[in-house]
């Protein structure tokens, strides 16, 4: 039953329970009138029966008569409606709350101690600590992890996995970074995602993709092919076994932007410049508002302020990486959205994580 129909039916109740001047017949064939409960005395109003008058009878204050039932009774038969309606509406709003998107921050081990010109061209000194972020949205109509990070596998074979990149970038993870611990954090399993939304397949962001077998992979069309037919240069990042699950995974493969839900909660925005299929998504957020995933459309923000792009196999494109630092910028801009970069220390530490939640 609607809102409308239980307010109408309310309605409806009170006005049969609680008329302003109640009446019952006496056994004589007389009214009885009643006015406010304890004030003067109730009496029987005369009527004629075989031409005859009827005598009033007189009844003491809290003496009922005939057929009135207990005024408690009647009380509760006023009140009991207001106070389900109260507890209908209470559940509702508790029960649109617990429904309404929520964004959980996770990281996936770390990188660090390595040169910044590697994130950026003609970047000075040092990256000392990049976290590797991905990110739950628990939506009613079905679970996201936006990106994955890197492999579990990394956690104990790390050199054997990333080869020479594990030291390259100074890879960090422990058994606390694995997927099924962060899940874990907020009450979640691996099969509790119903979609898996990836910014790229490097080995940073799809590498944990074949945990998830019973999700749908929604990922650019292009950068299936990128992965498993890089172009020449570009195949460093790429790891095979990252990605070997797709081939019996159910997967949307996209053409283009895509509203996830049809409501606009969830937007995914293709931006080939990283990789050939690289794409970042809009969550709007009912008390947050908007929020911007980047993945590695851009990596740093210091990096989208000043339109600087990375190196060569960081950009696949640099015409792309720029359109796509400027759209970021015009939603950033026009909307006041909140950006979630998947490798930017200061907003990663400025961020609140798992088990808190942006909503």
């Amino acid at each position: 039953m609607g809102f409308t129909a239980i307010v109408a039916t309310f309605k409806t109740k009170r006005f049969l329970l609680a008329p302003a001047k109640a009446k019952a017949t006496s056994e004589f064939g007389g009214q009885l009138t009643r006015t406010t409960l304890g004030a003067a005395p109730l009496a029987r109003s005369p009527t004629l029966r075989n031409n005859a008058p009827a005598s009033p009878i007189t009844l003491t204050p809290g003496e009922v008569p005939q057929g009135w039932g207990d005024p408690m009774q009647q009380r509760l038969s006023i009140f009991g409606p207001v106070l389900g309606l109260v507890c209908l509406i209470s559940a509702v709003s508790l029960a649109q709350a617990q429904q309404n998107p929520k964004l959980y921050v996770f990281s996936s081990g770390s990188l660090g101690g390595f040169p910044k010109a590697a994130l950026q061209i003609g970047g000075q000194g040092n990256i000392d600590w990049a976290p590797v972020s991905f990110y739950v949205i628990t939506h009613p109509k079905g679970n996201i992890i936006f990106d994955t990070g890197n492999n579990d596998k990394t956690i104990t074979d790390p050199d054997g996995w990333w080869g020479p990149l594990a030291k390259g970038f100074g890879l960090k993870m422990t058994q606390d970074d694995a997927i099924p611990a962060q899940l874990a954090k907020i009450g979640l399993k691996t099969d509790d995602i119903k979609y898996v939304v990836v910014g790229h397949l490097h080995l940073d962001h799809g590498g944990n993709i074949s945990q998830f077998p019973n999700s749908t992979l929604v990922v650019q069309n292009d950068e299936l092919k990128a992965a498993w037919w890089p172009d020449v240069g570009y195949s460093l990042y790429y790891i095979p076994g990252d990605f070997e699950a797709t081939k019996k995974m159910n997967i949307i493969r996209l053409e283009g932007d895509l509203d996830m839900f049809g409501d606009g909660t969830f937007r995914i925005f293709r931006a080939p410049g990283h990789t050939p299929g690289s794409q970042f998504a809009v969550l709007r957020l009912k008390n947050t508002g908007p929020v911007i995933l980047t993945s590695d459309t851009v990596y740093l923000k210091e990096s989208l302020d000043k339109n600087l792009i990375p190196p060569i196999p960081g950009t696949w494109s640099p015409k792309g990486m720029y359109e796509g630092y400027q759209r970021i910028r015009l939603i950033r801009d026009t909307e006041g959205a909140q950006l979630f970069m998947a490798h930017d220390p200061e907003l990663f530490k400025a961020a609140k994580h798992a088990p808190d939640f942006y909503d």
